[in-house]
């Protein structure tokens, strides 16, 4: 008669059955131990998220809030749960996937509209599709945003105005239209114009701060020459400068180039007075043009404190100064490479530091022969 099993199956002992739903059993508890700790962990990560986050089901119907949202919006997790979506974004009826911040209108509990900045994430869930939202209150990042405007326009307005008519009366004392001076006076005089043209600098570079934050920064470009922009920008910053042992020296070429001369004359300016800013008494700053390639190759040298290598990749950004830098009498406000980098990538090229401590500095910058 055919049993069906071979000969060799034999069916277990008891003995092995309980051996095997042992290791099943202990199989199981792993995995809802580790199922456990999972959750324990997620639920650590929801509750310290520093962003507010809502659970929404499909339903749009609120599930979850963490702490931070129940802060936000000033409910209890009870008092949300279950709640339409629109109960706390009023103007929002249905969520939509937005991975990129969108601003929408809030709702506290004590009914005050408020801005507000959400990402929506969808994931699937125990089989089901949930909407996650991230949200943060920026009331506070809107007024300050106010308070930047208000301050740009009156720098704009009530600052750049006078500033520049005071710099044509002294430019006329200077030039003897009201009776001539004595070498005392000259000295004054010099030294008012150098502290107004500071001035200027330091308003235009907030403009153009400004300018770079809203995009608006407008390049014109035309046929000029390396020579023609590298003598602009050096006769500028020479004569501007309060450093008088610094001199600048060039190695230029008359190669033609297609830029808007100005904003890279600019871009010059910025670094020669940089140069002569920190270059020891009785040294020299170097300013080299030419053609590499396919692009115009403009150098900037100094023999000052140099840059460390871990410091170079901040030093274009906005606001920024080094520590050892610190001590030069006019700081500025940290803007003057930050517009560099902007001007130059505006016109697609790069701009970069080579330096070591110690060895001084070259600031170099590209940019293509024609747009």
């Amino acid at each position: 008669m055919n049993t069906g099993k071979r000969p060799d199956q034999t069916p277990p002992t008891y003995g092995e059955l309980a051996q095997r739903l042992e290791e099943k059993t202990r199989e199981v508890d792993l995995l809802n131990k580790n199922y456990n700790d999972l959750s324990y962990r997620i639920q650590r990560i929801i509750t310290s998220f520093p962003m507010g986050l809502i659970v929404v089901n499909k339903n749009n119907r609120i599930e979850a809030v963490n702490q931070r949202a129940r802060s936000i919006f000033e409910y209890s997790s009870e008092e949300l749960a279950q709640q339409p979506i629109d109960f706390i974004f009023p103007d929002t009826k249905a969520l939509e996937i937005s991975p990129q911040p969108i601003k929408v209108s809030a709702r506290r509990r004590s009914g005050d509209i408020f801005a507000s900045e959400i990402c929506v994430n969808m994931l699937e869930t125990q089989g089901e599709e949930r909407y996650f939202v991230n949200v943060q209150d920026i009331t506070e990042r809107q007024r300050l945003e106010q308070l930047r405007h208000d301050l740009i326009a009156m720098v704009s307005h009530d600052i750049r105005g006078p500033l520049t008519a005071v710099r044509v009366v002294l430019d006329m004392v200077a030039t003897g239209m009201y009776g001539a001076i004595n070498g005392r006076g000259v000295n004054i005089i010099t030294n008012a114009q150098s502290s107004v043209d500071y001035l200027i600098s330091l308003v235009k570079n907030l403009l153009d701060a400004e300018k770079m934050e809203t995009g608006t920064i407008e390049i014109v470009p035309a046929e000029t020459t390396v020579g023609a922009i590298i003598n602009k920008a050096v006769i500028t910053a020479d004569g501007a400068k309060d450093r008088p042992t610094v001199s600048i020296e060039t190695d230029i070429t008359n190669d033609v180039i297609t830029a808007d001369e100005d904003r890279i004359v600019q871009v010059l300016i910025n670094l020669i007075s940089n140069a002569i800013k920190y270059s020891p008494d009785n040294s020299v700053v170097r300013v080299v043009g030419g053609i590499e390639g396919l692009s115009a190759k403009f150098q900037v040298i100094d023999c000052g404190p140099g840059v460390p290598k871990e410091m170079q990749h901040i030093v274009f950004e906005r606001y920024r100064q080094l520590e050892q830098h610190k001590s030069i009498k006019r700081k500025g406000f940290g803007l003057g490479l930050a517009i560099c980098k902007s001007l130059v990538e505006k016109h697609g090229g790069k701009i970069w530091v080579e330096s070591e401590p110690g060895k001084g500095s070259k600031f170099c910058f590209t940019i293509p022969l024609s747009p």
